[in-house]
């Protein structure tokens, strides 16, 4: 239930960063994140500085949550709250239970007991928070599984209850009611070979390929059966988000890791938003990062993303104790990287019409002051700009399948499948958009070239709507495509171009195929580019001056980073970027 048309704007952290908080504040920023957390993260730490509230069975004080939303107000009197819960177990509750909903969300979920437990403890939570800091509340944040992102770990072992649970969702298929769920080995048998992936064959892998979409619809319906929870308990108008979806950034785990259902999620009366970090793959300058769901598809159901900006500042604390740090996360090299690289995240998240908040994870991400300026001058073309329907006015879609997915194999990290082609599109110089097959009947007409990745299943639904939405389009298939119609293994015959070796995809071949679909280009060099609404956003790292072409004559362009104007002759324009830098052209 959306509370109004402008996206959230947020700060949030795991410790108790008072003074990042006040910078925050002093900009203008209102909402903050409260996260009563009960758990710890994966490196056993505990995710809140703030004592849990949930002791033991049916009890709980609510004291550390008073503590952490007085503190807040305190900071920012007319704050608004948006309100995390963590359903992952207490390590009391893990152990009496012998399952950990952290590690292994899935056998949670089909245990009745953690069900029962863990909702009651959502409904004590709901019913103190609502009638505590209910005017306080625009979102609550459904928590669960490996880094609170519903992510399993279980690799799809056997439980009792998942056996049953197995079972009842093949009866309610039509299906024949298996005794055991699939084995080890005919979990992760794979029958074909193509392009160097491993692939499941419809019909010597057809369990593995129905249990594992199980997996994943179990985990979904779990989210919304907590989420219809939540939703019950609430009165009034308040956005309930989740992190779900990551197909662009867990490539083939993504099947194991139970986030297939995401299309089920989106489509729910019960969820306003999902949210994801930032695409860790493509961070570093020059590059684009991204979202890990479709967020074409998103949109299209009606919904919101959520853009968690956790990306490393030359000053973000890895030092989580004395003993324990992050030394595999990369920073920004030095302030003029912060600077082009936060208000690239930001540009991301305008043009999608997204929500934000700039996590401050471990605390120290935002300590330079220039770095505080930076988001100072975001949240001031946010009060002008941001808008949920906002949607870049792209001609080029990346187009994904989550049941494809279930075709591949559990291959190897060495052979990603999305990163190649997602950084040849970020540096692609003409702004993209992400859906999925479903969504081919509604997928815009502006759409002009499409980029097929993982596509293997096509049955005859989806040859019908392909064969309406190639009319005037481009298509360029990357990697193994129309293998199986998901009874038969044989490959099909494809409209367009098809690139067999998808590591190897850059921006100059995607570049080469969509100019045969007349995409237009704003930039001859490989760079992320956002345009939309007489907005137009590019990132630079390398510096200097750039002809800069638009796809409709202005008579001006206002940097609005920095006020600067220019002259643009007709469609085109010159600028010279700083190395490195992120522009915002508002054109006249």
């Amino acid at each position: 239930m959306k509370t109004n048309q402008n996206p959230f704007f947020a700060y949030r952290s795991f410790w108790k960063e008072f003074d990042a908080m006040k910078r925050f504040a002093r900009i203008g920023v209102k909402q903050f994140v409260v996260f009563a957390g009960n758990s710890t993260n994966s490196l056993g730490e505990p995710y809140c500085q703030y004592d849990p509230v949930w002791k033991w069975y049916d009890t709980y004080d609510f004291t550390p949550f008073d503590e952490q939303v007085s503190d807040v107000l305190r900071i920012c009197p007319d704050a608004e709250i948006l309100c995390m819960i963590d359903l992952n177990s207490p390590l009391w509750l893990a152990r009496q239970l012998h399952v950990d909903s952290y590690s292994a969300v899935t056998l949670a979920e089909c245990s009745s007991r953690w069900k029962k437990i863990t909702g009651n403890y959502v409904r004590a939570f709901v019913d103190y928070a609502e009638r505590k800091f209910g005017s306080r509340i625009v979102s609550y944040i459904m928590m669960c599984g490996k880094t609170d992102e519903w992510m399993d770990h279980s690799g799809g072992v056997e439980s009792e209850g998942k056996r049953l649970a197995y079972r009842a969702w093949c009866g309610k298929q039509g299906l024949p009611e298996p005794e055991d769920i699939p084995g080890f080995g005919k979990r992760n048998h794979t029958s074909h070979e193509q392009d160097g992936l491993k692939m499941r064959d419809p019909v010597t892998d057809h369990e593995a390929i129905q249990y594992w979409r199980f997996h994943s619809e179990i985990n979904a319906d779990s989210i919304l059966e907590f989420a219809a929870m939540v939703r019950s308990q609430v009165s009034r108008p308040v956005e309930l988000g989740v992190f779900y979806g990551y197909i662009l950034q867990l490539e083939y785990s993504t099947v194991s890791l139970a986030h297939l259902a995401y299309e089920k999620v989106e489509s729910s009366p019960d969820i306003d938003f999902v949210i994801s970090p930032g695409d860790y793959k493509d961070r570093p300058i020059g590059g684009g990062s991204g979202f890990m769901t479709p967020n074409g598809t998103v949109k299209l159901h009606g919904k919101d993303c959520l853009y968690e900006i956790d990306h490393r500042t030359t000053s973000a604390n890895m030092q989580l104790t004395p003993y324990v740090a992050l030394s595999w996360m990369d920073r920004w090299k030095d302030l003029d990287e912060d600077r082009a690289g936060l208000r690239r995240e930001f540009c991301r998240t305008l043009f999608h019409g997204s929500h934000l908040w700039w996590f401050d994870m471990w605390g120290k991400f935002y300590e330079a002051q220039e770095n505080i300026d930076v988001i100072a001058k975001c949240r001031e073309i946010w009060e002008k700009y941001a808008d949920r329907s906002f949607a870049p006015e792209a001609e080029v879609a990346l187009v994904v399948d989550p049941e494809s997915a279930l075709f591949i194999g559990p291959n190897a990290y060495d052979r990603p499948l999305m990163t190649p082609v997602l950084k040849a599109l970020n540096r692609l110089g003409t702004p993209y958009e992400v859906y999925s097959l479903n969504d081919l009947p509604n997928i815009p007409r502006r759409i002009k070239f499409a980029v097929f990745t993982g596509v293997v299943k096509l049955d005859d639904r989806n040859r019908a709507e392909l064969e309406l939405f190639s009319a005037g389009r481009q298509f360029f298939w990357n990697g193994p495509a129309g293998l199986t119609d998901g009874k038969d293994w044989c490959e099909q015959s494809l409209p367009g171009f098809r690139f067999p070796d998808f590591s190897a995809v850059t921006a100059d071949i995607l570049r080469r195929e969509a100019l045969k679909a007349g995409v237009h280009f704003f930039t001859e060099s490989s760079c992320p580019v956002w345009y939309g609404r007489g907005l137009l956003s590019i990132h630079c790292a390398d510096g200097g001056k750039m002809k800069i072409s638009l796809p409709k004559a202005a008579g001006s362009a206002e940097e609005l980073f920095s006020g600067r104007r220019l002259a643009v002759n007709g469609t085109q324009f010159e600028y010279e970027f700083g190395k490195p830098e992120t522009a915002l052209f508002k054109l006249s």
